[in-house]
């Protein structure tokens, strides 16, 4: 797990509050076997590396490993890691945001952009992930597929097809939620939902 992590030069890069150079030591912390270093791990990628949803160049360089560990089932606490590549790549720029970009704000802009582009091309595993064993990757894969997947269609099929057998309550709500969305984000799809 994480090949390459040590080539990536996370010393040049910067996070909320400077250097990256912390990010490796944050991203193994979330593959640790102690539950309270994986909970700091997590409270330092949202705190730092994708501080209040900015989008730094080493959030950039994370996004590979962090699908290295949604996908290793012997990883635990893999739904925080799911919902923060949502979060990571679920940014919209629409054309009146486009419109509001002044020049400081344009590699800003370009970062989020790369975030969804690179998220969005990943989102395959989430197809994967809501059967998964784990209560909480399931709960975080339904908004993953709604909000990154490019087939909508597909996305909807799944949802649908997951809500009879899927066994957890709270679960099964993250299912409709997201075919909701998916809906609102595709109208013509919105009368397929209820069916």
């Amino acid at each position: 797990m994480f090949s390459g992590i040590d080539e990536v030069d996370w010393a040049s890069m910067e996070h909320a509050y400077g250097p990256a150079d912390d990010v490796p030591e944050l991203l193994r912390g979330l593959a640790s076997d102690d539950p309270a270093e994986r909970e700091a791990a997590l409270d330092g990628m949202y705190g730092a590396v994708h501080h209040q949803g900015d989008v730094y160049a080493c959030t950039l360089a994370c996004i590979p490993f962090l699908f290295e560990l949604v996908v290793d089932p012997g990883v635990q606490d893999r739904g925080g890691v799911v919902e923060l590549l949502t979060s990571i790549g679920g940014f919209d720029l629409d054309e009146d945001d486009e419109a509001e970009i002044d020049e400081d704000e344009i590699e800003g802009a370009a970062n989020y952009a790369m975030a969804a582009a690179a998220v969005t091309a990943g989102a395959g595993v989430f197809f994967e992930l809501i059967a998964d064993e784990d209560p909480g990757v399931r709960l975080a894969a339904p908004l993953a597929l709604a909000t990154l997947h490019r087939h909508p269609v597909r996305v909807l099929a799944l949802l649908r097809e997951r809500l009879p057998v899927e066994p957890d309550e709270e679960v099964r709500l993250a299912l409709v939620e997201a075919a909701g969305r998916v809906a609102l984000r595709h109208r013509p799809l919105a009368e397929r939902v209820g069916k």
